[in-house]
C-alpha cells in the first residue's frame, strides 16, 4: 500500500492487476498515471514535480485539449490574418477535436497523434489537409509548452506528413499567344496579361495600386492581397510573407496595357459619376470597388471555352509564367525573387520537371561552346 503523500512528492507502486501507478500530491489534491512499466511512472513523475517547480496548478493538469485549443483559437482570432485563424479552426473542430479533443492537454503522446492521421486517411482525408492539421496542433502545442502547461510539444516527436506534389497544367508558347490574342478589348486584359507575363496570384493581382506603379523605373511593388473575409465582402491584407513583398520589372507592352487600362478607369468614373468609389485600386468594379475573385475566374474561364483553349485554373497562369521563363533558360535566382519564393529551392521543388527539360537544351548548348574544330571519328 502506498505510503501517504506530502505536498509534491511522488510515489510509484504496482498494482494487483500488473500495471504501475504513479501520483503526485498538488495543493492536497491526486494526480494520477498508469503506465505497463515501473520506468515510465519514474519518468512521469519526474516531469510533474519538474513542472511543478515551474509554476504548473492542479487545474493545468485537468486541462483538456478541447478546452485549451477553444482558448487558444480565442488568442488567434485576435492575432493573425481572418482566413488562417478561419483555418485553424475548421481544422480543429473537424479534424482534431472529435479525435482527441477529450484527453488531457498533459497525457497527449506522439502515438495519439499518429493514430489520429491513420484514421484521417482511413476517412478519406487529403494529404494537405492532414498536413495542414499537423500544422495546426503543433502551433498550438507549442504555445502550451510557453504558458508551461506541458513539459515539452509531443508534435515536436511526429514527422511532418508529406505532401505529393499536385501536376499542374500550363499553356504551351502557342497558346498562350492565343489567350493574349483573345483578351484584347476585354475589360480585364491588363489583368490577365500581367498574371501571365509576372507570374502574380489572383490575390496580389487584385490587391495593387495605382501607387505601387513606377512609371520612369518600370517596375510593379508588390504588397498586399486581396483575400476574401468571412462574410462576402473582401479585404486587403498584406502578403503573407516578407519574400511575397517583391518589386516586378515590366516590359514596355506590360506598361501600355497599365497606361490604358488607366485610361479605361477614368472613362468608368465619369460614367459611374457618383456612385464611384475611389480606393486607389488598379482592378476595379465599374463602380470602383474590389473586383470579385470569383467574377474574374468565371470570365477567365468563359474566354478559355470560347476560344478552345485548355480547361486550366486562373492560377496556371501563374505556372505558365514561372514555367516559360525557366524553359527560356532564365536563372533560378531571378524567377525565384519574381515569383515571390522564400528560397530558390521551393521553385525548383515546384517546377523541377520544367528545368529538367531545359536540360536537353542546355546539353546542346553547351556542345556547340566548346564544339572541337576537327572531330576525330573511330
Amino acid at each position: 500500500m502506498a505510503k501517504k503523500r506530502g505536498n509534491n512528492e511522488g510515489t510509484v507502486y504496482k498494482r494487483k492487476d500488473g500495471r504501475w501507478c504513479a501520483q503526485v500530491s498538488l495543493s492536497g489534491k491526486r494526480i494520477t498515471k498508469y503506465a505497463k512499466t515501473q520506468r515510465e511512472c519514474h519518468d512521469w513523475v519526474r516531469e510533474i514535480t519538474n513542472k511543478i517547480e515551474h509554476g504548473m496548478t492542479f487545474d493545468a493538469t485537468q486541462l483538456t485539449l478541447e478546452r485549451y485549443m477553444q482558448s487558444w483559437l480565442t488568442g488567434k482570432d485576435l492575432s493573425i490574418r481572418q482566413n488562417t485563424a478561419r483555418n485553424y479552426r475548421r481544422y480543429t473542430e473537424q479534424d482534431i477535436l472529435p479525435v482527441i479533443g477529450k484527453m488531457r492537454l498533459q497525457n497527449i503522446q506522439p502515438a495519439h497523434i499518429r493514430q489520429m492521421y491513420l484514421r484521417m486517411q482511413a476517412e478519406g482525408k487529403g494529404s494537405r489537409t492532414i498536413q495542414l492539421v499537423h500544422s495546426t496542433l503543433h502551433c498550438a502545442l507549442k504555445q502550451a509548452v510557453k504558458e508551461r502547461l506541458i513539459g515539452y510539444n509531443p508534435m515536436d516527436a511526429v514527422e511532418r506528413p508529406k505532401v505529393e506534389t499536385k501536376e499542374f497544367h500550363i499553356f504551351t508558347e502557342s497558346q498562350a499567344r492565343t489567350f493574349l490574342e483573345a483578351t484584347k478589348g476585354h475589360p480585364y486584359e491588363a489583368l490577365f496579361y500581367l498574371a501571365l507575363t509576372t507570374g502574380l496570384r489572383k490575390g496580389e493581382l487584385l490587391g495593387l495600386m495605382w501607387d505601387d506603379v513606377d512609371w520612369e523605373k518600370g517596375t510593379l511593388r508588390v504588397e498586399r492581397q486581396l483575400q476574401q473575409a468571412y462574410s462576402s465582402s473582401a479585404v486587403l491584407v498584406p502578403t503573407k510573407t516578407k519574400s511575397g513583398r517583391r518589386q516586378i520589372k515590366l516590359g514596355k507592352i506590360g506598361l501600355a496595357m497599365l497606361e490604358a487600362h488607366r485610361k479605361r478607369q477614368e472613362a468608368q468614373k465619369i460614367l459611374a459619376g457618383d456612385s464611384w468609389k475611389e480606393n486607389g485600386m488598379i482592378f476595379t468594379t465599374g463602380i470602383g470597388t474590389y473586383a470579385s475573385q470569383s467574377k474574374v475566374s468565371k470570365k477567365f474561364k468563359q474566354i478559355l471555352y470560347e476560344n478552345d483553349l485548355p480547361d486550366i485554373r486562373f492560377h496556371d497562369l501563374r505556372h505558365t509564367s514561372i514555367s516559360l521563363l525557366l524553359d527560356m533558360g532564365t536563372p533560378i535566382n531571378t524567377v525565384q525573387r519574381r515569383a515571390g519564393h522564400s528560397k530558390a529551392i521551393v521553385t525548383t521543388d515546384i517546377y523541377g520537371h520544367v528545368m529538367a527539360h531545359s536540360q536537353d537544351a542546355a546539353a546542346e548548348n553547351i556542345e556547340q561552346i566548346v564544339k572541337p574544330l576537327t572531330i576525330v571519328s573511330q
